[in-house]
């Protein structure tokens, strides 16, 4: 009975010795698994680690680093062998070090820091804009025993910012209108320029179709440039016009870009419009001054010659002989001095005038210029008033080219005659020299324009009244390079003044 009894319990013991060994090799299986798994995990952290185009660096609670993956090689200079357990200060440059204590006090507390921007030096000395991203590491036990850290570098995106910020400053202070728009025509974005141009302000137009501004004869023209740059093909300098807010119409050139993403797709449209109206307005005034001045010529020379052959004709009659050649002598100095106008312009603007100063008695030019003017316009009343002699320091030739063309201008704009009178008084070191005419005076918005090129007054009383304004445009110039400006003064029917200073000799 007893050794059946010792034979149950050792087939018992067994048993429960197989049991146990059967949950062992579970458990050692479950374990294994686990251990897989964790090298799995480990294995994937180590590839993201790796792979990062951020730099992750860990520390002990010292501030020694214990890791350093590729990219903080790459952002900092320093191989892992290089500053791997060295101080991290190495990296903070002086004058931010107090930001890793800082730091270390929040992370032992267990607080996590986010997107800290701030500087870190490069193994080269430079400085590095970065975004740190800084987390506590701990043990099974919930103790913190080291430190993660994620280093964003910044420095493209400074430079983004920068230079957007940049561009940005090139749009708004634009002379030109720079407009954005989709692939729909919906505007995107409208400049302080394009609101000038246009009348539109920003508000009105985003959002709104830019077929809000094409003139109704012109809108075929959108779908055709649309289709161009479509294919990425760019338009340049497409002279057209377009609609006013006003509903006046503005002539413009456009240059169009298409905006493509990243994929190298045309996502939307860049327009660049130049407002080309006074540039169109000076090709018409080109056009008719070629116009004016080859009938001009042509008027005189067709005088000149009739005179001479009349004279040919007359040589018996001595007094008409002689008021043929003082005819002829007229029109040979207009004609002399439409050409002598052509030529200083064309010299002007190529910048070969030169001021040669010297002394003369000025009073003594006037004389001259008003015996010229007598001949010219016998009906016009012209004098002199002020002291004599009257000795300036100017180019004598200019003053003369001036003060001829101011006489003109009172003889042509004085059709019923009256009195020309010549100005000059002192006024310290300088001499004040005005022409002052009985004419038909010039209005405010005429006085605006009265000194550009080819500028004249478009009315009734002065449509048959010669002229190609480029006389006064002269004058202006002339008077700025003696250091000097022309003032005018008028009145509708009360006549003008034109006034300028010279320095006393």
């Amino acid at each position: 009975m007893n050794e059946t009894k010792l034979v149950i319990d050792r087939f018992r013991a067994y048993e429960e010795r197989e049991a146990e060994l059967k949950l062992d090799n579970a458990e050692l299986r479950k374990l294994i698994s686990l251990l897989q798994r964790a090298d799995e995990k480990s294995a994937v952290l180590s590839s993201i680690v790796a792979s990062s185009d951020d730099a992750i660096i860990s520390k002990d609670l010292n501030g020694i680093v214990t890791s350093w993956n590729s990219s903080a090689q790459r952002i900092f200079g320093y191989s892992p062998e290089e500053i791997i357990g060295t101080p991290i200060l190495r990296l903070i440059p002086p004058e931010r070090q107090h930001e890793e204590t800082m730091i270390l006090a929040q992370l032992k507390s267990g607080i996590r820091v986010d997107h800290f921007e701030t500087q870190r030096l490069g193994k080269d000395g430079s400085l590095i804009d970065v975004s740190l991203t800084i987390s506590p590491v701990y043990d099974a036990s919930g103790v913190v025993i080291g430190i993660s850290k994620i280093a964003r570098d910044l420095t493209f995106n400074r430079k983004a910012e920068v230079d957007a910020r940049r561009l940005i400053a090139i749009i708004e202070s634009s002379d030109d209108a720079i407009i954005s728009k989709d692939l729909n025509s919906m505007v995107t974005s409208w400049n302080a320029s394009a609101e000038r141009i246009f009348g539109y302000t920003a508000s009105e137009m985003i959002g709104e179709s830019i077929l809000k501004i094409i003139p109704q004869e012109r809108l075929e023209e959108e779908p055709k440039i649309l289709a161009q740059l479509r294919q990425g093909i760019r338009v340049d300098h497409f002279e057209t016009q377009r609609l006013k807010k006003d509903g006046t119409l503005v002539s413009v050139s456009l240059t169009i870009s298409p905006i493509k993403n990243r994929a190298g797709e045309v996502i939307g449209v860049s327009k660049i419009a130049r407002d080309i109206t006074y540039k169109k307005l000076a090709e018409k005034k080109k056009e008719e001054f070629v116009g004016f001045v080859s009938h001009e010529l042509k008027t005189p020379l067709t005088s000149l010659k009739s005179y001479i052959q009349i004279a040919q004709a007359k040589t018996e009659n001595p007094d008409f002989l002689r008021k043929a050649l003082d005819k002829a002598a007229q029109q040979t100095k207009k004609m002399e001095n439409m050409i002598s106008s052509f030529l200083h312009i064309s010299r002007f603007e190529g910048g070969h005038i030169q001021i040669e100063k010297s002394e003369f008695d000025l009073r003594v030019l006037i004389s001259e210029i008003i015996e010229d003017a007598s001949i010219a316009s016998p009906k016009h009343h012209c004098l002199y008033q002020g002291a004599t002699p009257l000795w300036a320091f100017a180019d004598r030739e200019k003053i003369s080219m001036i003060l001829t063309n101011l006489v003109s201008n009172a003889q042509k704009y004085s059709p019923k005659g009256g009195d020309i009178k010549i100005l000059c008084q002192t006024v310290g070191k300088k001499i004040r020299v005005s022409v002052r005419d009985q004419g038909i005076g010039i209005s405010p918005a005429d006085q605006e324009h009265m000194f550009k090129k080819f500028h004249r007054i478009e009315s009734e009383q002065t449509r048959l009244i010669p002229g190609f304004g480029i006389g006064l445009f002269l004058v202006s110039t002339i008077i700025e390079l003696h250091g000097s400006s022309i003032i005018l003064e008028s009145e509708p029917g009360s006549g003008s003044t034109f006034s300028f200073e010279l320095e006393k000799a």
